[in-house]
């Protein structure tokens, strides 16, 4: 039997990093954290994009800086660091873990691509989010972030699936949904809030919606949206 493929962006999608960097920013910039996330997540790609690669501990932590100083909000001992510290403790949101459960029940096979470093995500399968995936690839292993093409072409690489056997599932149209509309695949879109300020990526570029096979709220919803899909 053809395997059946899901991959996962992680923080953001199965990850609640929104309260999980809202609790570590409080901790160091009472009452601010709210702008420097919503700062934070327009620095984030500009580092990311700056060459040469950097591992994500460096990323959290420049982007952070960056934001401070864009913002003028001091971090109390300026702890540009807390990001990174701090994110394997960020809780999995309420549905993530049954439902990855009641898809490996289902006969998928559950990846992981992640703008992420290695470690980093191990200590997140240790901690928040006890799963096992069939395939980990960060961004760290490719020298590449999302947007970009390294996980994506990586994972085409080791598994080679057909398009009706590989479903890419993300909570950014820019990240994750473009690049693996553009390889022929199919994707969902995890839109978990009705809020625009807590839309995190959605306005960050000109994303198009056409990349985007399926809306789902929650994961909760995934394993009825994918039977519908077929």
């Amino acid at each position: 039997m053809t395997d059946r493929w899901l991959t996962f962006d992680c923080y953001g999608t199965i990850i609640d990093w929104r309260t999980g960097m809202t609790a570590a920013l409080e901790s160091v910039a009472p009452g601010k954290s709210a702008e420097l996330i919503d700062a934070y997540y327009r620095c984030e790609p500009e580092v990311e994009a700056e060459p040469p690669f950097r591992n994500y501990r460096a990323i959290l932590t420049e982007g952070l800086r960056r934001t401070a100083e864009k913002t003028g909000i001091t971090l109390a001992g300026n702890q540009f660091s807390i990001l990174a510290d701090t994110l394997p403790t960020w809780p999995a949101f309420t549905d993530s873990v049954p439902a990855l459960t009641q898809l490996q029940a289902d006969g998928y096979k559950l990846g992981i691509l992640t703008n992420t470093d290695a470690d980093l995500f191990e200590q997140t399968l240790a901690g928040p989010l006890p799963v096992d995936f069939d395939e980990v690839i960060t961004a760290e292993e490719v020298q590449s972030y999302k947007p970009g093409d390294g996980m994506f072409d990586e994972f085409l690489t080791r598994h080679n699936p057909a398009p009706s056997d590989w479903i890419h599932v993300g909570n950014s149209v820019w990240h994750d949904c473009e690049p693996a509309h553009r390889r022929g695949f199919r994707t969902v879109f995890v839109h978990r809030s009705t809020n625009p300020e807590n839309n995190e990526w959605i306005h960050l570029r000109d994303s198009s919606q056409s990349s985007v096979t399926a809306t789902i709220p929650d994961l909760a919803t995934l394993p009825g949206t994918l039977r519908e899909l077929g």
